[in-house]
């Protein structure tokens, strides 16, 4: 963080709006910003910005009182910011880091030191930033995809709920679901299906303290027809918003919900799920039969399918091309990516960085806590 810069913002705004706001002022308030001034010259900061604020009020804000109510406000924001310089610098990078507890830390140190004026101003607007991101995450969104009763239709719910104390209200306008469609045949054809709509389900949404409140985002079908699996997996994006927790309103820069998926099966394979060591011991042997592979790549439960393509890994870096290129169809389903690898060389290298430890490739951002799956 650059402290002049940013000072140096204030003053041109500042000046920008003396440039913009005409009107004569009244004599109480230039009076009142005199002794502003004779108190900083005296060096006596506390009662200049005391002096300072009674004159901005008398004369209808700061521009109002030209070049030397800018001067001083600039003077005095300068002096009131310098002792809280490192300090501050040390927490926007713990919020940049969302080292949450860090922060809570370096807010109570600087709150302890009573910053006044411009300083008191900056340390509560970080204050604002960590309980919004506190508030927010202390909220359950979770979507839900519940079956109309029609063949591979389904409802998707916006679940909410808090134990906060109080009432909360949401406040996110231009939130974006995002649905998508996969299904595979047994000769590794695949069927995909992207959807983005807006929604407006956050952009004004009250919650009472342990109360559940369910919102329709819409209805989706999910194609199976002549398929051996296939999925629909929704996910929401948020923009920024705020959160009013009673009187306060609070910046929300993104609220976090867990995502949802349901699987439709060809009806005619075993409604059982398979095990993660059966799907890597198939590969293992070669994984013979392609339509074999997907129906138990198929059948791995959602949450487990990271566990079964780690459990395989090892012996499908001993493929060779031709034989990664037959099978990529599972390895699309598994892994879940937007943007698969084209070809065996990427696969191969994407399997590589994944068997690397540390490593982690790229995959959906996604958390399935209600998973389903259909026939």
């Amino acid at each position: 963080m650059k402290r002049v810069p940013v000072l140096a913002g204030i003053l041109a705004a500042l000046l920008a709006a003396c440039a913009t706001r005409g009107g004569s002022v009244s004599a109480a308030a230039l009076a009142q910003l005199g002794r502003a001034e004779e108190s900083e010259r005296e060096g006596d900061l506390a009662g200049a910005r005391t002096e300072l604020e009674l004159a901005k009020v008398q004369a209808g804000g700061v521009a109002r009182l030209g070049e030397r109510g800018t001067r001083l406000e600039f003077a005095l924001a300068t002096a009131e910011l310098e002792p809280f310089g490192a300090l501050f610098d040390e927490l926007s990078a713990a919020l940049e880091r969302r080292d949450h507890e860090l922060a809570a830390r370096l807010v109570l140190r600087a709150d302890a030191l009573r910053p006044r004026g411009a300083a008191a101003l900056k340390l509560t607007a970080f204050r604002n930033i960590l309980d919004g991101r506190r508030a927010a995450e202390a909220l359950g969104l979770r979507l839900a995809a519940e079956p109309t009763g029609a063949e591979g239709e389904y409802r998707v719910m916006l679940h909410a709920r808090h134990e906060l104390s109080g009432s909360v209200r949401l406040r996110c306008p231009g939130s974006a679901l995002k649905f998508l469609s996969l299904g595979v045949s047994e000769a590794g054809i695949e069927s995909r299906a992207h959807r983005r709509e807006l929604t407006e389900a956050l952009a004004n949404l009250e919650l009472e303290s342990g109360r559940d409140v369910a919102v329709l985002l819409g209805t989706y079908y999910v194609p199976a027809r002549g398929l051996v699996a296939a999925r629909g997996r929704w996910t929401l994006s948020t923009l920024g918003g705020t959160l009013q927790l009673g009187e306060r309103v609070l910046p929300a820069n993104s609220f976090v919900a867990a995502g949802c998926e349901v699987v439709r099966l060809d009806p005619r394979l075993p409604s059982s799920a398979v095990e993660p060591a059966e799907f890597a011991r198939y590969i293992e042997h070669g994984a013979p039969s392609l339509p074999a592979l997907l129906e138990r790549a198929g059948r791995l439960a959602p949450e487990r399918r990271d566990e079964a393509l780690d459990l395989a890994t090892p012996a499908l870096l001993r493929y060779i091309p031709e034989e990664l290129e037959r099978i990529a169809p599972a390895l699309r389903w598994l892994s879940g990516l937007d943007e698969p690898p084209l070809d065996a060389r990427g696969w191969k290298a994407w399997l590589e960085a994944h068997s690397t430890p540390g490593s982690d490739p790229a995959r959906p951002a996604l958390d399935l806590p209600n998973a389903g799956r259909q026939s």
